[in-house]
């Protein structure tokens, strides 16, 4: 669940969990621009799909360890 905090200069700040934060960035990415409305940077975007990759790999490592298939080749058949 997401907690929203401020900081000791009053600036409001929004704590996401890997979940949430990872349906950001792709939400991001689909539309090219941030949550705020201003355009992505290709830093910034390259940043986001290296965050993406890195679930999705560790996803693969879970999943091949405890012998699961996982849930994208469960929808492909």
């Amino acid at each position: 669940m997401a907690t929203l905090i401020e900081t000791k200069n009053g600036k409001k700040v929004v704590l996401l969990n890997p979940a949430e934060r990872g349906k950001r960035y792709s939400r991001e990415l689909v539309n090219g621009v941030k949550h705020d409305g201003t355009p992505l940077t290709e830093t910034e975007a390259a940043f986001r799909m290296g965050v993406l990759n890195e679930r999705k790999t560790q996803a693969k490592i879970y999943n091949k360890q405890h012998g699961l298939k996982s849930k994208a080749k469960k929808r492909g058949n």
